[in-house]
């Protein structure tokens, strides 16, 4: 069982940073329909995550926005979009740049992890810029420095530390109370890996070993893995892989499933998304295709989306902000913004489990929970 550190990982290599033009929601229905007038029109500045891990997040991210606000397309929103690259500290700088250079923004929304939307929510504070942060949910947020000025920021994720708290509880009741970790490098760092071991152990469950895959050869980064499987014997594996290392580890475990016993496979919504040669205990707060609402799978096979976690999160950000402004009768203007957001309800193709969230993301102050990653960089964009 292979360990890696846990503190500042950063990305070792950088992706230039590049700034598009506007868009807007009528345009997405219908590219030749003439732009709304920008002076009433609501301007955002929209991030997309750059990643060297999933290739299409930023794409899918971008496209799930546009989809969403799409749905509205009488709500005139025109967005700036900006490319965030994985490390915090350039995509804090990007993001900021952006902001300088365009007086005439209302909000910010895209794909900000907690330390760059630490870092941005500062710079707009004294604008009255909101931000509409979108994020894995891969960390458990920090708790608010003493005296910290109040920040107008809507955190919304995937919520993965939520999910890995389900995935706990679903693999203690349906496969028993003892398990091994077999988790990516990447994963390794974030709070939600910790988050499953606690709650499992709640429950009265014991996490046997962890494997953490192999840095280094492709061919070596699972070796050990059926070692530790047969030396500690569990009820079940849990998988925490994502990206193309999630695709390596389901070849994997075919390849080797009838040598490694009978051993329950467990995970979160990913791995529904692969051939593991079997059955697999899924929890998380997003479905599979199959089991999709069906006008919003209409929606995504008609824009040609697939159905990704990145896709989702965005079509529901701009859903909910596309409803939210239908709501309100002011104009546009940044404090306008701050009180469409604060009031705003999540709804999209999430919406089963958005209904049990709405009320925990108003605008708020911005974190109370203490933070247990070293990982500094925002997942899934390495």
């Amino acid at each position: 069982m292979t360990m890696i550190p846990r503190r500042h990982f950063l990305a070792s290599t950088s992706v230039a940073v590049s700034t598009t033009g506007g868009w807007t929601a009528a345009q997405a229905l219908a590219p030749s329909a003439p732009a709304p007038q920008s002076s009433k029109a609501w301007q955002l500045l929209a991030v997309a995550p750059q990643s060297h891990k999933v290739t299409d997040l930023g794409s899918d991210y971008r496209r799930g926005l546009e989809l969403g606000l799409a749905q509205r397309p009488e709500v005139a929103v025109q967005l700036h979009w900006v490319e965030a690259p994985p490390t915090p500290n350039r995509a804090a700088r990007s993001i900021t740049a952006a902001i300088d250079q365009r007086p005439q923004l209302h909000g910010v929304v895209g794909w900000m992890p907690p330390d760059v939307e630490a870092k941005v929510a500062a710079h707009a504070q004294p604008r009255g810029l909101p931000l509409w942060a979108s994020d894995t949910g891969a960390d458990l947020p920090a708790a608010a420095k003493p005296g910290q000025p109040h920040q107008a920021v809507v955190r919304h994720s995937l919520d993965l530390c939520g999910s890995a708290a389900q995935l706990a509880q679903a693999v203690y009741q349906q496969l028993g109370p003892r398990t091994v970790l077999a988790v990516g490098q990447m994963e390794s760092g974030y709070d939600f890996v910790y988050t499953f071991e606690q709650a499992y152990r709640v429950l009265g469950g014991r996490v046997l070993a962890r494997h953490v895959g192999q840095q280094g050869p492709q061919s070596e980064e699972f070796h050990g893995l059926r070692a530790t499987l047969f030396s500690h014997r569990p009820d079940a594996v849990v998988a925490l892989y994502s990206g193309r290392q999630l695709t390596r580890f389901a070849h994997w475990w075919r390849a080797n499933a009838q040598s490694q016993g009978a051993w329950a496979l467990a995970g979160l919504p990913w791995l529904a998304d692969i051939d593991t040669g079997g059955d697999t205990v899924i929890a998380g707060s997003w479905s599979s295709v199959a089991d999709a609402e069906a006008v919003w799978l209409q929606h995504f096979e008609k824009a040609g989306l697939l159905w990704t976690a990145a896709a989702l999160l965005g079509a529901e950000a701009g859903y909910s902000i596309a409803i939210a402004i239908e709501k309100t009768d002011q104009q546009p203007s940044t404090s306008a913004m701050r009180k469409v957001w604060q009031r705003a309800e999540l709804q999209g193709p999430r919406a089963d489990y958005s209904s049990t969230v709405a009320s925990s993301s108003p605008l708020s102050s911005r974190h109370a929970t203490p933070l247990l990653s070293g990982w500094l960089n925002g997942y899934l964009q390495t």
